[in-house]
């Protein structure tokens, strides 16, 4: 790629504005935009606390602050942005946060000559130029010149890291496929050793409560009946689904009726309080008080809400339910 000085006289430049700063960037080193939100962030410890990136095309972004960049972040602080600009720094991809991408500006270098910047870089170079916009000044970043020697340092050891972690992702990904369709213990097993090392707390917690069931291998023999004061609900639905039972598991929550539906082992509905499917399921499993029985049926609940195997279904209702308590817990 050239550099600025090695530029064609006119250039296309991507505008964006950081606080009140305006901002541009040569088109040829921009690989997207992406709204806040639009990919997840993800974070590596590192000596100074934590490095965020994210993954864009399968490989590692930074998350990088002009103001960090620019060694601002300890006087000013590090604010919230709506975007992400994905841009091209040698070999290295910087995601860098952004208020608002202005649109794309022609740029003509020979009739409004660039001034260097005076923030420069190891060895006294800038890390842009000031160039005139629809009368405004705009710093023209040169990418591989925002991160400075320290802060490449800091990444270049991180990035075999990022790698194991997006390979990890992909693999939880296969998993997540795999338990929706056809679950397994050793699936399930794995899926929560690969969450608990991406950092995915709560989700490791919920397979916990649910390997724990598993490995218990309670199994059901004759009638089912229970209290929900007891917490046996979790380990009769699982042991519901190994019978591949088909009927109605009939709760009464204090007065009010709910109802679990199986269909040859299948949590395939679910209705409580007026709400039906996964909602309801997530209630029910949220209620601490009341009485349960099964009834057997010959033929399964129509229509069904639940497509997705149970065990899939109730790690995403206990993961859910996990977050929700702690939120409480921090108000």
């Amino acid at each position: 790629m050239p550099s600025l000085q090695e530029a064609p006289v006119a250039a296309r430049v991507l505008v964006f504005t950081v606080d009140d700063g305006l901002f541009c960037v040569h088109l040829d080193w921009v690989e997207a935009v992406y709204q806040k939100g639009d990919l997840p962030l993800h974070s590596l410890k590192t000596q100074r606390g934590s490095r965020r990136f994210v993954i864009h095309h399968g490989q590692p972004a930074w998350v990088v602050d002009l103001r960090e960049a620019f060694a601002l972040d300890e006087l000013l602080g590090l604010n919230e942005r709506t975007a992400l600009a994905v841009i091209r720094a040698g070999s290295a991809l910087l995601a860098v946060p952004v208020d608002a991408c202005v649109g794309v500006r022609d740029l003509d270098l020979a009739a409004r000559i660039p001034v260097p910047s005076a923030v420069l870089r190891d060895g006294g170079i800038p890390v842009g130029h000031l160039v005139d916009i629809d009368g405004k000044l705009h710093g023209l970043l040169e990418p591989s010149r925002i991160p400075s020697s320290t802060l490449r340092d800091e990444l270049d050891p991180l990035l075999k890291e990022a790698l194991a972690f997006r390979d990890r992702e992909a693999k939880l990904t296969q998993l997540s496929d795999e338990l929706r369709r056809t679950p397994s213990l050793g699936a399930l097993k794995n899926f929560g050793r690969l969450s608990r090392r991406n950092g995915r707390t709560k989700t490791a917690t919920a397979v916990r409560s649910l390997q724990k069931v598993l490995e218990n291998g309670y199994v059901m023999n004759g009638s089912l009946n229970g209290d929900l004061s007891a917490y046996t609900l979790l380990r009769d639905v699982v042991a519901l689904a190994n019978a591949q039972a088909t009927g109605e598991l009939q709760l009464d929550l204090q007065g009010s009726a709910a109802c679990i539906y199986f269909d040859a082992g299948r949590v395939a509905d679910a209705k409580a309080a007026g709400e039906w499917g996964r909602g309801a399921l997530k209630e029910i499993l949220a209620s601490r008080n009341g009485t349960y029985s099964f009834a057997s049926r010959e033929t399964g609940i129509r229509p069904q809400r639940i497509a997705d195997a149970t065990l899939w279904v109730l790690l995403e209702c206990i993961e859910q339910l996990t977050e929700e308590r702690r939120a409480r817990h921090l108000r």
